[in-house]
Order: structure tokens, then sequence, then C-alpha cells
């Protein structure tokens, strides 16, 4: 597997739609600053599904999550928006944060075989910032 994040990135964004339509935002109560965007959980459990139990699971499960968080975060302010034109470092960000909760937190989510794919990543990573 080839951990370099923008090659991970551009496969990842593979497994969306084009477009998302983020018009239907939830809210728990009008005065409430929480809110969902319709359908954006479900379609990101459904992507995350397709890598359970694969070698990869720990990388594209939070690279999705981290697409999925930054589309939640432009919600209120959008009524669509292709993938293809979010910031691939806005993304970057959010992954990086998951993946190293997941990996580092006092309980991790994931077996120590995925936990060493995980820092394989941020090895390569890494040595492309320098």
């Amino acid at each position: 597997m080839d951990l370099r994040f923008d090659v991970l990135l551009a496969r990842a964004l593979q497994d969306w739609p084009d477009e998302i339509d983020l018009s239907q935002i939830e809210k728990s109560s009008p005065e409430s600053s929480l809110y969902s965007i319709k359908d954006l959980y479900e379609k990101t459990d459904e992507i995350e599904e397709r890598y359970y139990g694969t070698a990869e699971e720990i990388i594209l499960r939070n690279l999705h999550g981290g697409i999925s968080g930054v589309l939640h975060s432009i919600g209120p302010y959008v009524i669509r928006v292709r993938l293809a034109d979010l910031r691939p470092e806005a993304i970057r960000v959010k992954f990086e944060k998951h993946l190293r909760d997941c990996m580092e937190g006092p309980d991790p989510t994931f077996p120590p075989e995925d936990i060493k794919v995980g820092e394989q990543y941020f090895a390569v990573n890494q040595s492309l910032k320098t």
C-alpha cells in the first residue's frame, strides 16, 4: 500500500460521490449550536465498512472520518460541495489527528499490527515534509 497522503486521499475520494448535498441540517433545538447533516454519518459509515478487517483499515477509516469531518464543518455554510474542491490540508489535519488519537489513546482501538501501519504512514509522510 502506498502511504503517501496525496495517493491515499485520491483513492479515498473515489469512494465518495463527486458531490455531496449538505442542505439538510438537523438540530436538536433551534437555539442549539450543535447540528448534524442529514445522511452524512450514514454515508461515512457505509464507506468505512468496506475497510473493516483489511490491512489498510486504520488508514482508510480515519481518512474517511477526516473527509466527513471537513464536510460536517462546512455544512452550515454551503448547500452542496464537490469533493474535488475540498482543501487537502484541511482533510489531512483532521485525518492525522484521528489517526494519532486512535493509535496513542489509553486504550487503542486497533490491534498492534494496525498501529504499525499508522506508524509507517507517519514515517513516510514526515520524510516528505522535510
